[in-house]
């Protein structure tokens, strides 16, 4: 805990407390001037009581400790291991904007694949299998989206996700890496298990809920199981999940997913001829956006509701999206 020393004199400083402001029944100045000089260590619990003795939440503490994104080039949210662990996890960003570059994606992917084939085969730990894994899943997902065909369907065999599902299947009490596992897995699942493990993944990812860091990640979750069924056209289902998207946001209100919830449900019913309903909806979705001044969002929703309107659902694939943030 040397280094968390370091950290925690570094915030009392900037705070202009001294040892005494500090210090506590629980905490002396002298044990607290040792620990800030790595030269004694405690237990959670102190360590706990010492950051709020300093008026610091522990994701403060270690978004410091960690560095900040402009020292930590990799971090786009101040939490920078959690950007570490997807960019292990996933790898690089892959950009779809245009036929080209999926003509370049597919080729980086097809080199990644090799390279993380090579790595488990050296490694066969479970961080290698998966990163090999998620780069097969991807491959296949931008191969259908160059083909023109649905990222994913009814029919999936879990040629990909075999060791990702035996790893949640395993994991009693799912934490964020679990839950991102889940997604980035689910495109590949066989439609049963997949359904199983949204379960889970919804019932885990309430307690983040309160978490700064990710307090919206349940509503991820519901939304990317959404697209899934709407792309596999499995409308009884999406009903469903619609009212669960709707209880979620009535119990914590979120301006961006009601959109985004609205903008669904209009979909659905443009899927399930309610014309009429879904033009009220679509428009309600786009109104909100408006108000709020996210006019991108407003734009999107009305463009792809359009598209919606004038298309067969097979096309539904353009898209198709996914949140992991």
């Amino acid at each position: 805990m040397a280094a968390l020393g370091k950290t925690v004199r570094q915030i009392r400083k900037n705070k202009g407390l001294t040892l005494m402001d500090v210090a506590d029944d629980q905490l002396t100045a002298s044990f607290l001037s040792k620990f800030e000089r790595g030269l004694a260590d405690m237990s959670t619990n102190r360590f706990l009581h010492l950051l709020d003795r300093i008026f610091t939440t522990p994701e403060e503490f270690f978004y410091i400790h960690n560095g900040t994104p402009t020292e930590k080039k990799g971090s786009k949210d101040g939490y920078y291991s959690r950007t570490a662990m997807l960019d292990r996890l996933f790898g690089n960003y892959l950009s779809l904007d245009s036929p080209a570059d999926i003509q370049q994606t597919l080729t980086d992917l097809t080199r990644r694949e090799k390279a993380a084939a090579a790595q488990y085969k050296a490694a066969p730990t479970l961080l290698n299998v998966l990163h090999w894994r998620i780069q097969q899943v991807m491959r296949q997902m931008i191969t259908r989206l160059e083909q023109q065909r649905p990222l994913t369907s009814l029919n999936n065999t879990g040629q990909y996700s075999a060791e990702a599902q035996n790893y949640l299947y395993n994991v009693s009490d799912w934490g964020e890496f679990e839950l991102y596992v889940f997604t980035l897995f689910s495109l590949d699942m066989p439609v049963a298990d997949e359904r199983r493990l949204f379960k889970v993944a919804v019932k885990r990812s309430k307690k983040y809920s309160t978490f700064p860091g990710a307090p919206r990640l349940r509503f991820d979750m519901i939304f990317n199981q959404l697209f899934l069924e709407m792309n596999r056209q499995a409308y009884p289902v999406v009903g469903d999940y619609l009212d669960q998207y709707k209880a979620a946001l009535t119990a914590e209100p979120n301006a961006e997913h009601e959109i985004s919830y609205r903008f669904i449900r209009a979909w659905w019913l443009y899927r399930t001829g309610q014309r009429d309903a879904a033009a009220t909806v679509g428009q309600s979705a786009i109104q909100l956006a408006t108000a709020l001044r996210m006019t991108k969002l407003a734009q999107d929703v009305q463009d792809e509701l359009t598209q919606v309107a004038t298309h067969a659902p097979a096309e539904d694939y353009k898209f198709f999206r996914q949140i992991i943030e």
